[in-house]
């Protein structure tokens, strides 16, 4: 994982699939580096524009 923020834009071509496989890994990433160097900003606010995106999208419901 690198320091780079993932803005919300960036998220919203991706599927839903995409998206879920997307905060796995940004997940597993930010708490493997939370046990080495602390506070992740970047990280973290990336992983929570990605968690808004899936929110976001199970309230919207499936797409007809």
């Amino acid at each position: 994982m690198n320091s780079t923020l993932i803005p919300s834009t960036e998220l919203k071509d991706l599927s839903t699939v995409e998206l879920q496989s997307k905060f796995f890994r940004v997940s597993q990433d930010v708490e493997r580096l939370r046990q080495k160097c602390g506070a992740l900003p970047m990280a973290e606010a990336s992983l929570a524009n990605i968690r808004t995106e899936l929110v976001l999208r199970r309230m919207r419901g499936p797409k007809p």
